[in-house]
């Protein structure tokens, strides 16, 4: 047990370096930067870099620096992390209020009129090219009607409406046991696909961090903005893969599901009616 907890603890470090040391380091030094340019040298800077070149500097005195260092390089990269995760429910658009109401009736009528042209097109037997344009553009909105005030919210939600309703499945019960069942392959596209998009949060926390110290100097507010931007789009392709992925895992493993629970499936089918029945199973009268 003794070498597996010694092992465990230095992935972890090495974890903890990676994810938050390191990058921690980047801004502090960045803002030390910034601030020297700006305002000039901190108090006793002059001297301490003096004692260091004339070698007088104690011991005590460089292991407190480079204590420091590491402590506010951790702290930056614990408050971008936690930025990250405010960022990533603020994408999902899990926004309480009348703010996230309003912004999902403005999306859900958009994507109401888009529907409309969409089948207006349809019933007048407009070619397959027109009708391709414009289910893309509804698709670009949402591919459901909207019920969060956010794209990638609603890349989410759509999945659970576009699963109900093809197979009569509740995918907020079914998943966890879906996931079960899941070759060891499948689960693991399905990790990647979820850390591509906590990657991109993280990477738009770190953003937000770059962005606020554009107040001590404007290059840095420019470096920040750009990382957000370059976030939101890596996020909405990682929740557009992810999306499409669970998806696909239902589509070629629900039949798994159903089998493991003791319902029969003929010819390996999920019907609605067998989608349903699953569901009674999950729910268990919840």
């Amino acid at each position: 047990m003794t070498p597996f907890l010694n092992e465990l603890a230095k992935q972890l470090a090495g974890k903890w370096v990676s994810l938050l040391v390191v990058p921690g380091a980047l801004f502090v030094a960045s803002l030390t930067v910034g601030w020297r340019i700006r305002f000039g040298e901190w108090p006793g800077d002059a001297r301490f870099v003096a004692e260091l070149q004339q070698g007088t500097a104690s011991g005590e005195q460089l292991a407190a620096a480079v204590l420091g260092a590491l402590l506010l390089s951790a702290c930056a990269g614990l408050l971008a992390h936690g930025s990250g995760r405010a960022v990533h429910w603020l994408w999902l658009g899990q926004w309480p209020g009348r703010t996230g109401e309003a912004l999902t009736g403005r999306r859900r009528r958009r994507w109401a009129t888009a529907q409309d042209r969409y089948e207006q097109a349809y019933r007048q037997g407009q070619p397959d090219e027109v009708l391709a344009h414009l289910a893309y553009r509804r698709n670009r909105i949402a591919l459901a009607p909207p019920t969060r005030p956010t794209r990638m919210g609603d890349n989410i939600a759509a999945l659970g409406i576009r699963v109900r309703l093809e197979y009569g499945l509740d995918l907020e019960f079914g998943w966890p046991r879906l996931w079960l069942v899941l070759p060891e392959e499948t689960r693991a596209v399905l990790d990647e696909g979820k850390d591509a998009f906590n990657r991109a949060a993280a990477l738009a926390g770190w953003g937000t961090l770059y962005t606020l110290a554009g107040a001590v100097w404007w290059p840095l507010g420019l470096a920040g903005l750009g990382t957000t931007l370059t976030a939101v789009v890596r996020g909405r392709s990682a929740i557009t893969n992810l999306a499409q992925l669970m998806e696909s895992a239902v589509d070629l493993h629900g039949a798994d599901l159903a089998t493991s629970l003791g319902i029969p499936v003929p010819d390996s089918r999920v019907t609605p009616e067998i989608g349903r029945e699953v569901t009674r199973a999950v729910r268990k009268g919840a």
